[in-house]
């Protein structure tokens, strides 16, 4: 009986001497949640700093290399300039389409015209069945075209 009422004193001192560990530990964290509270209430954000206005002299037709500073993203083609040469006058870029290019006759047009029936799932198997079973060149009998559709830019 000795030996277990020495066991509970000795336990009754450890749950003491723990509740006092712990109350110092909630004590530290209540102070440094107060401080952080503090600190966020008199954060006041730092204003953004004024850039001064550079005026990039931008021509027509230029490489846009002088764009660099600050003020215009780089660009090493003049996309207006160049987009207005390729569709002005009915250029090549005015019909961008595949039949403005290969007309109605392109393997392309067949093969879309069959596959825009499919949906879903079974797209890939149909798409998969088509490229296995079908020759273009072999069936129509029709050679490989050697020209160029590309777009000519005379700068």
């Amino acid at each position: 009986a000795a030996a277990v009422m020495t066991l509970l004193v000795t336990l009754h001192r450890m749950k003491r001497m723990l509740n006092r560990y712990n109350d110092k530990e909630l004590k530290q964290q209540k102070k440094k949640a107060a401080a952080a509270a503090a600190a966020a209430a008199a954060w006041v954000p730092t204003p953004p700093k004024k850039l001064a206005k550079v005026d990039i002299q931008v021509t027509k037709g230029s490489d846009g290399a002088q764009a660099l500073s600050a003020g215009k993203p780089f660009q090493r083609v003049d996309d207006q300039y160049w987009g207005d040469v390729a569709t002005k006058d009915g250029g090549a870029m005015a019909d961008n389409s595949y039949e403005g290019v290969f007309g109605e006759e392109g393997f392309g047009a067949r093969a879309s015209n069959k596959l825009l029936q499919v949906r879903g799932k079974r797209f890939q198997h149909e798409k998969t069945k088509a490229k296995r079973s079908y020759n273009g060149f072999a069936r129509t009998g029709q050679g490989i075209k050697m020209n160029s559709n590309s777009t000519k830019f005379l700068y």
